[in-house]
């Protein structure tokens, strides 16, 4: 396969990419670069030099290549300021995948004629030509572009009635209004206005298609990183919040890609360091990295900070981190106070409670939910003089004080459960205890409840193995063997199925007549939406006197489930 046709005139931000288009590059990521005789930093980092000291214009190449190769399927481009050491004249470049390097600093007047293949700039800055000889040897290394891999003409969409192979949630029809592909073993997510994210596409060459309620019609598609996960459990596609947009997010191997629900769908991309982990039980994205370090992601960058010693970071909000440790002191973690954290506050014990048992959970909830009285939400339980009991309360996280009255639970109940939260954290659960978190309300569920997957407006689950759905009031229903839907795209249910290898996502309407219960027969479901595991504590260091000791220890604080990397 041929090089790409580079046709990038000084101060454009678009390519002729190898199929012909112009391709626009993203405002984000624009790393910035500074260029030592032995050195070389990205955004403030060394870049790593390896055993073999290689150059350190080689070595920030590589890194910058790295990136522009998640873009795109693998042949993308993304911007980046470079500057000398010795230096304070800063010039913007564009570097693709392939290993090219242009200028794309604005020119006054008449823009020059583009470059012929392959050139690499001369004459326009030393400072990029700082970089020039490292970039020869990346595009001679890389001048054959990765293989295209083939996709298969997929099922149509339909946005006429088509009927659902397997049997229905109870009360929606068996009659779908429209149908889509999507790749198998995906999950799609449903946004809060029912837009619905799917990946459609084979593995090769995912890609991420975003679908009309209505008629199930794309509104909008983009290529995925060819190493992005395709399923919503694990490391796939999250929605959250970016610099106050709300946003899809796709993992990959290295970092973090996100294109905005709102508007242009700017995207935007950062690399994770090596061992951290993502998680989204706030509105935005969570980086825990190593060595008691969290981050955020604020102006289309990672923003660390410290985490005290003997604390977890539960969830971010903004830029704000949320973290506490197992005797309930709470820290909320600022960028002004990346390196000295504030002074922690210790949850309000309720009436009749003995020390606290834990921190079970953290719920953010972001401006598309707007207004909420209590918009983050900590659940913490509390043992009891009864051995057998716990004392369940919410806690506002931003003014520390507590949500309505205490739950009191069966101690099984809430102490070996799983922090299981809603894709937009809306509704969760732990153990058998549901949290409306946009009420602010806890409620106490069935002594034999499991719940299998949360949406939005219901949880799913069994008791004693046959299967009900809850509301957020609490009202516990038989569902029979019906579908469990992902979600809810205004009055439709969004449901999925698997047949002969290919799976499709439908609309269901609402069913005509009463609402009964699907009966129990032998049905495929959909897997299951992700529940979050628990994040273990080192041993707390608290900084004020625990309370008095209760006959168990207290447990270390479970919190949302990490994203694997």
């Amino acid at each position: 396969m041929s090089s790409p046709r580079t046709a990038l005139r000084r101060g454009e931000t678009g390519f002729v990419a190898p199929d012909g288009q112009v391709w626009e590059v993203p405002a984000f990521p624009c790393p910035e670069v500074v260029v030592g005789a032995e050195y070389a930093e990205i955004d403030g980092e060394r870049v790593p030099l390896g055993d073999d000291e290689a150059d350190p214009r080689s070595a920030a190449i590589a890194v910058l290549v790295a990136q522009a190769r998640r873009l795109r399927r693998g042949q993308g481009a993304i911007r980046a300021t470079v500057r000398a050491a010795d230096s304070e004249v800063v010039w913007q470049a564009i570097v693709t995948a392939h290993g090219e390097l242009f200028d794309a600093t604005p020119a006054p007047g008449v823009a020059r004629s583009g470059w012929r293949r392959w050139r690499l700039l001369a004459g326009v800055s030393a400072v990029v030509v700082l970089l020039a000889v490292a970039t020869v040897a990346m595009v001679a290394s890389n001048r054959t572009p990765p293989p295209v891999v083939a996709v298969s003409s997929p099922p149509p969409v339909t946005g006429t009635p088509t009927p659902y192979p397997s049997l229905p949630p109870p009360g929606y029809g068996g009659q779908a209004d429209w149908s889509a592909p999507i790749t198998p073993g995906s999950v799609p997510l449903v946004a809060g206005d029912g837009t619905i994210i799917t990946v459609t596409g084979d593995a090769g060459s995912p890609v991420l298609a975003v679908l009309d309620p209505n008629t199930g019609a794309p509104v909008w598609t983009t290529a995925l990183p060819r190493d992005a996960a395709t399923s919503s459990t694990g490391s796939g596609l999250h929605l959250s919040e970016i610099d106050a947009h709300p946003v899809v997010t796709a993992a990959t191997s290295d970092g973090l890609d996100w294109w905005g629900m709102d508007g242009a769908h700017t995207s935007g991309s950062v690399s994770i360091p090596a061992g951290a982990t993502v998680s989204f039980a706030g509105t935005s994205p969570l980086v825990t990295e190593a060595g008691q370090r969290a981050a955020t992601i604020t102006d289309g960058r990672l923003v660390d900070r410290a985490v005290p010693a003997g604390a977890v970071a539960l969830g971010a909000t903004g830029d704000t981190i949320v973290a506490a440790n197992s005797v309930g002191q709470v820290w909320r973690l600022g960028a002004a106070t990346a390196e000295t954290p504030p002074s922690p506050v210790t949850v309000p014990t309720p009436a009749g409670a003995g020390p606290l048992a834990s921190i079970a959970g953290y719920a953010g909830l972001g401006s598309a939910t707007s207004p909420v009285a209590h918009p983050e939400i900590l659940v913490a339980s509390w043992y009891t003089a009864d051995p057998g009991t716990q004392l369940v309360g919410l806690i506002d996280a931003t003014t520390n004080t507590a949500v309505g009255a205490p739950l009191r639970v069966p101690a099984t109940g809430i102490g070996s459960g799983r922090w299981q939260p809603s894709p937009r954290n809306l509704l969760a659960t732990v153990g058998t205890v549901l949290v409306d978190a946009r009420d602010g309300v806890a409620r106490a569920l069935s002594t034999t409840w499991a719940t299998t997957s949360v949406t939005d407006t219901a949880a799913y689950g069994t008791r004693n193995s046959d299967r009900y759905l809850v509301s957020p009031a609490g009202q516990e229903s038989p569902t029979g063997s019906g579908v469990s839907p992902i979600g809810m795209a205004g009055t439709r249910a969004v449901v999925t199925s698997s047949v002969a290898a290919t799976d499709t996502v439908y609309g269901l309407p609402v069913a005509a007549g009463p609402v009964l219960p699907t009966p129990s027969v032998p049905v495929s479901a959909p897997p299951p939406q992700p529940s979050a595991g628990p994040v273990p504590s080192p041993a707390p260091s608290p900084t004020t006197t625990a309370p008095a000791p209760a006959p168990p220890p207290a447990p270390p604080v479970p919190g949302p489930g990490p994203v694997p990397r």
